[in-house]
C-alpha cells in the first residue's frame, strides 16, 4: 500500500480540478482512513480488501462508485481517493520494479518498508503543502456513522499517523527503487482513474 503522505499528495493533486475539496479537512482525514483499519485488526490484513472496497491491490472503481453513490460527503469523497490510489499502486510497483520482489515472487519487505517510509518522511519534511494538509486533518470532524469502520478507530489512526509524522523517520537504509522520482510519477499517473471514476458518479447523479 502507499503510505500517507503519497495518499495525501494524490488527493492534493486530485482535488485541483475538484476544488470544492481542494481545502477540506474531512476530505483529506477521509484520504488517509481506510487503513484505519490497522486499528482494529493489527497486522490481521484479511479484512483489508473488504475495507478497501475491493481496491487494495488492484483497481475496482465501480465498487467506489457503489460506494459513492451511498456516500457522499467529503470524507467519503476522500475515502475513495484513498482506495483508487491503493488499487493503482501495487500493480504498478509489481510490474515496473521487479528488483523489489523476491525469487519466489513474493515482495521484499524489507526493502519495500524502508523505501516506502525513508521516501514518505522526506516528502513531509519537504513539502509544506503536506504538512499544511495534515493540519488539516488534525482539525477534522470525525464521522461517527461510517459504514465500513468506527469512529474511534479513526480518531486513533489519525492520531497515530500525527505522531509519527512529527517524529523521526523509523528507516534509515538508502532508498533503492520507490524514491521521490518513482512516487511522483505515480500520483500523476494514477489521477486520470479517480478522475474518471467520480466523472461518472457525476454523470450517475445527474
Amino acid at each position: 500500500m502507499a503510505l500517507t503522505m503519497v495518499h495525501l499528495a494524490a488527493a492534493d493533486l486530485w482535488a485541483q480540478k475538484n476544488p470544492e475539496y481542494l481545502e477540506s479537512p474531512e476530505f483529506y482525514y477521509g484520504a488517509i482512513s481506510p487503513d484505519a483499519v490497522h486499528v482494529r485488526d493489527g497486522d490481521d490484513k484479511s479484512h483489508k480488501n473488504e475495507v478497501h472496497l475491493n481496491n487494495w491491490v488492484s483497481p475496482h472503481p465501480d465498487d467506489v462508485i457503489r460506494y459513492w453513490l451511498e456516500h457522499d460527503t467529503p470524507f467519503d469523497i476522500g475515502y475513495g481517493v484513498h482506495v483508487l490510489t491503493d488499487g493503482q499502486w501495487v500493480p504498478r510497483y509489481k510490474e515496473r520494479l521487479p528488483g523489489i520482489m523476491r525469487p519466489n515472487g513474493l515482495l521484499n519487505t524489507d526493502i519495500y518498508y524502508n523505501d516506502t517510509f525513508v521516501t514518505d518522511f522526506r516528502l513531509h519534511d519537504t513539502r509544506p503543502r503536506l504538512r499544511q494538509i495534515l493540519d488539516k486533518v488534525e482539525r477534522a470532524q470525525t464521522p461517527m456513522d461510517h459504514p465500513v469502520l468506527e469512529g474511534y478507530m479513526f480518531n486513533q489512526w489519525r492520531a497515530d499517523l500525527l505522531e509519527a509524522y512529527r517524529g523521526p523517520c523509523p528507516k534509515h537504509e538508502p532508498v533503492q527503487f520507490i524514491h521521490e522520482a518513482y512516487v511522483n510519477a505515480f500520483i500523476a499517473d494514477c489521477i486520470p482513474l479517480i478522475e474518471e471514476t467520480y466523472q461518472k458518479l457525476m454523470k450517475l447523479r445527474a
